[in-house]
């Protein structure tokens, strides 16, 4: 993922190992953002547990829309580097380990 300034269209790539061009990402980097947004997911599932405990008012879905929007705004002020598919699979995973 990456953005390049200008009214021009552009062809993002990075240059392996070998001294090719690739504009794919290779597995290890497929298995290190897995692991980071599970490793999150987690981490999230304990916060809304405990904010179920502090705040028994509030309802599930709430505590829900409250992280999603503050892993909106950590992104937004570049904290964090997720997609927004990579968003969407936190959010689904932290609503999959409150079910379980």
């Amino acid at each position: 993922m990456g953005s390049v300034g200008g009214a021009a269209p552009k062809f993002l790539v990075r240059e392996t190992d070998e001294g090719q061009y690739s504009a794919f990402v290779d597995d290890e980097e497929y298995r290190q953002a897995y692991e980071n947004a599970e490793h999150l997911a987690q981490q999230l599932k304990g916060y809304a547990l405990r904010k179920e405990c502090e705040n028994p008012a509030w309802t599930r879905e709430f505590n829900l829309k409250r992280i999603q929007e503050g892993i909106q705004a950590k992104v937004r002020s570049s904290e964090w580097d997720f997609t927004v598919d990579e968003q969407a699979w936190i959010m689904q995973r932290v609503n999959q380990l409150l079910e379980a």
